[in-house]
């Protein structure tokens, strides 16, 4: 009896040396967000708009089916030392996942390969990083293609001789300085007299791109046409083209949804608009986070529902969605986002 009541009281002493080691357990960065569920920290440029509204959509949706966590979140201006920020609350919320639209690939070098070495999956969707910094690309459009179609479509409108000035998002953004590059080299090929006048960020806000409209057009009298080349610009362009009633002197382009360029496009203030469902991106970078997670192999030409046949570039780690959508007067009523 006495040998019994010895063991007893040795169990109950090491059941509370373990209890007591377990409550002490420091909470770290790596242990805090420990489950089961996979946790996905999607990053857009900039919270509150449309555009990566719609993104975030259709990600979640999908994250929903896979059984996914998707934390949303981003900085209320375009701002890379706020992504930066973003980033290092998430690593320390011990996410699965980091998917992110870049302000500027440099400034988030250095938190995104922390991120990695912490064995934290980066994807980027919409705007590229520095491509060491991740591990694929989920790229709305070949930059080289849009580039292309954008020179080919300013010039139905303006002439290949016309004026032209960009409205881009921020001067650091990695897509759009990109798409630009390859429009000034397929216009010196093919369009030499085709006149870019001049480049004006306007960081992703609609009353910041309608004042810088309103300060080309007097400006540059000799303006033929515009390029607003981010979805808020377009809005907000279009916005200062029709209150001074320069709609058949400056053809504005934009790149923007169809919803927001709707009555533009049928008043006239806006003359074309391209783009791609931004929902079907989102969509499409769970999907490629899935396939990661789960050690797939990622296929040139396959489809993903309604998206596809996307390209893959392995040598790049990088996607192509799909070819860019344009809309027109005539056809916008045909899509809704």
């Amino acid at each position: 009896m006495k040998q019994k009541r010895q063991l007893k009281i040795l169990v109950f002493y090491i059941l509370l040396l373990l209890f007591v080691i377990t409550s002490c357990e420091e909470k770290t960065p790596s242990n805090v967000g420990s489950q089961n569920i996979i946790r996905i920290g999607m990053i857009p440029k900039i919270s509150g708009i449309s555009y990566f509204d719609q993104c975030a959509e259709g990600a979640k949706e999908l994250a929903d089916q896979y059984g996914m966590e998707l934390i949303y979140r981003g900085p209320s201006s375009a701002d890379a030392a706020s992504q930066v920020n973003i980033i290092q609350d998430m690593i320390y919320d011990g996410v699965d996942v980091i998917a992110i639209a870049p302000v500027d690939p440099d400034a988030v070098k250095v938190i995104l390969d922390e991120a990695r070495n912490k064995g934290i999956i980066v994807v980027t969707f919409d705007a590229d990083s520095v491509e060491e910094s991740r591990d694929v690309f989920v790229n709305q459009v070949s930059a080289e293609q849009l580039g292309m179609h954008i020179i080919d479509n300013l010039v139905k409108l303006i002439g290949d001789e016309g004026n032209y000035a960009i409205l881009t998002a921020s001067l650091t953004a990695d897509n759009q300085n990109t798409w630009i590059q390859w429009m000034k080299a397929y216009q010196a090929n093919k369009y030499p007299k085709l006149n870019l006048l001049t480049i004006v960020p306007t960081d992703e806000d609609q009353q910041k791109a309608y004042a810088h409209t309103r300060n080309l057009i007097q400006a540059y009298p000799e303006l033929d046409g515009i390029v607003a080349m981010s979805t808020e610009a377009g809005p907000g362009a279009a916005q200062a083209v029709k209150v001074l009633g320069k709609k058949d002197d400056i053809k504005l382009y934009a790149l923007a949804l169809p919803n927001d360029m709707n009555d533009y496009l049928k008043e006239g203030s806006v003359h074309l608009t391209t783009l791609w469902n931004p929902y079907d991106l989102g969509r499409l970078t769970i999907e490629v986070v899935h396939m990661l997670l789960q050690d797939e192999n990622i296929v040139d030409g396959a489809t993903y529902g309604e998206i596809g046949p996307i390209k893959y570039i392995e040598s790049e780690k990088t996607i192509i969605m799909g070819e860019p959508l344009d809309f027109n007067a005539m056809n916008v009523d045909d899509f809704d986002f």
